[in-house]
């Protein structure tokens, strides 16, 4: 039985890594929308999203912003490297996941502010 517990040791540990790396990107939305001035409607958490947010639309730039501040997160967080190899290497991978342009991701969220900034459109304001 013990052999068997000690087998699950590191998906366990992985398992952790990970949804620290999740909390802390999370954060990095949450904190870049109250720096903004974008009030945050709900935080909760999808057995098939994860941790998620809700907020005010805000503007395109404010939205660009949003979106890049969970993956600026992880990928700053991958400095630690040289403590936690793993703990790096998790955050890589949710900042990679979390870039990817799929559909409901901040990669495309940031895909689309970009191509609201650039076209020059004027945001709908949700208030």
């Amino acid at each position: 039985m013990l052999r068997f517990v000690h087998c699950l040791y590191p998906f366990v540990h992985g398992l952790g890594l990970g949804v620290i790396a999740m909390l802390l990107h999370e954060a990095g939305h949450l904190l870049a929308a109250l720096a903004l001035g974008v009030r945050i409607k709900s935080v909760g958490l999808k057995w098939n999203k994860g941790l998620y947010t809700i907020r005010e639309r805000g503007t395109a730039q404010q939205s660009l912003l949003i979106a890049i501040a969970g993956p600026l997160v992880n990928l700053l967080l991958v400095a630690t490297a040289l403590w936690d190899p793993l703990f790096a290497m998790a955050n890589f991978c949710y900042a990679l996941a979390n870039v990817l342009p799929i559909d409901g991701s901040d990669g495309s969220r940031i895909a689309a502010c970009w191509r609201q900034i650039r076209s020059g459109a004027v945001p709908n304001q949700e208030t």
